[in-house]
């Protein structure tokens, strides 16, 4: 006796598919909201007030990095879900291996290999979506803010330094994260 039947695999997959992207969405609007409460606080105490910077840029960062978090688990379960969607449409999906949620605690060894390019990345053009780039822009202008406050520098190099900072900052978040996952793949 089966939960789901079968040939009903890729249908339930692809209303987890669809869970997933509302859920997406919904961390995206929870992460703007916010951020445009701290902006707000930050430009109605002044900017220029030094406890201000010192105190609102690092919460807009830490919550920004919250927010990457959450916004990368759902990334991971939506590449996990496609390839669930793959397995199904050939046959090979088996019921136990078909998730309550995306991102369920045992998953199949190597899935990532078989959909994604790399095992943090499905493809390079998803940096450019808003999962990805909004909270990367967000860090980069909290860091840019602080930085500006902290160092006498140019405000290029300033930016650069930023920017650098904050991909470095989430791609060993995203190897981190990936490797800690991989030991719950069988």
């Amino acid at each position: 006796m089966h939960d789901v039947e079968p040939h009903f695999y890729t249908t339930v997959i692809r209303e987890m598919i669809r869970h997933e992207n509302d859920v997406t969405n919904h961390r995206i609007m929870w992460l703007l909201i916010v951020q445009g409460l701290i902006a707000n606080a930050y430009v109605s105490a002044g900017k220029d007030n030094q406890d201000i910077v010192m105190t609102l840029a690092p919460v807009g960062i830490l919550v920004t990095l919250s927010a990457f978090v959450i916004l990368y688990k759902s990334y991971q379960a939506r590449g996990y879900l496609q390839f669930l969607g793959n397995a199904a449409k050939t046959g090979t999906l088996s019921e136990e291996n078909l998730p309550i949620a995306g991102w369920p605690p045992k998953r199949i060894g190597g899935w990532r290999k078989k959909v994604w390019f790399s095992p943090w990345l499905g493809r390079f053009s998803d940096l450019l979506e808003p999962y990805m780039f909004l909270p990367t822009l967000l860090i980069v202008a909290w860091l840019f803010v602080l930085m500006r406050h902290c160092l006498t520098l140019n405000l290029g190099l300033v930016l650069a330094l930023a920017t650098l900072l904050t991909a470095l900052l989430l791609g060993v978040l995203c190897m981190v994260w990936v490797q800690f996952q991989a030991k719950d793949e069988t």
